[in-house]
């Protein structure tokens, strides 16, 4: 379990009866490639090839780069949730208070030629949903797991989260607008455990209502 927590993608870091942590975070990968620029530089200087320098220079160029830091604190004693993301030359910060929050959804897009599904967690308000990372991953389970363990914290009852449709409503509109509409309606049967007529149903009316705003 350990293992999974460095190497996979969003995972809780502390949990009591007053906070839970969740983090997401590429460090392990930018340590990883800073190792290979110093092997690298290392073997260069050992070989008196010093144009493998520029090479062990652009390897750690890009482990800065590729380095970040997204952690999401839910505060039972303080009533929000502190959200803070660091990059390598941006750090943004924001609050969103317990009362504002909704549920928390789980939003979904394609990557690859293939169109392979992949997800991240959002923060569910009455306004707009608020991204708890920058990055999608192609483990649901994990992320269903969390998004479970967050809404147990927040007492949030995930059946009337789910059975509302706002957790999916901005994955919904994106894989339609994609033209992905079977995708769309696997998404609404597979997360909220419904029928196909009643996943149809939802969808289209989404699909209705995103064709009437235009």
């Amino acid at each position: 379990m350990r293992i999974r927590a460095i190497l996979a993608v969003m995972h809780v870091t502390r949990k009591t009866n007053q906070e839970l942590a969740v983090v997401d975070s590429s460090i392990w990968v930018s340590v990883f490639l800073l190792c290979v620029a110093v092997a690298v530089a290392y073997a260069s200087i050992v070989h008196d090839k010093l144009q493998g320098l520029a090479l062990a220079g652009f390897i750690a160029l890009f482990a800065f780069l590729f380095w970040r830091r997204e952690v999401v604190v839910f505060d039972a004693e303080r009533q929000q949730a502190d959200w803070r993301r660091r990059r390598a030359f941006k750090v943004a910060i924001g609050i969103v208070p317990f009362s504002e929050i909704t549920g928390i959804g789980m939003e979904t897009t394609s990557a690859g030629n293939r169109g392979t599904l992949i997800y991240r967690l959002t923060i569910l308000t009455s306004n707009k949903p608020v991204p708890m990372s920058d990055v999608y991953n192609s483990d649901r389970t994990h992320y269903e797991a969390l998004k479970a363990e967050i809404l147990q914290f927040l007492h949030i009852d995930s059946g009337e989260v789910s059975t509302s449709g706002d957790a999916h409503v901005t994955s919904i509109q994106s894989l339609l607008k994609q033209g992905r509409k079977v995708d769309a309606i696997e998404l609404v049967r597979a997360s909220q455990h419904i029928g196909l007529t009643e996943a149809v149903n939802l969808v289209n009316s989404i699909d209705e209502k995103m064709k009437a705003a235009k």
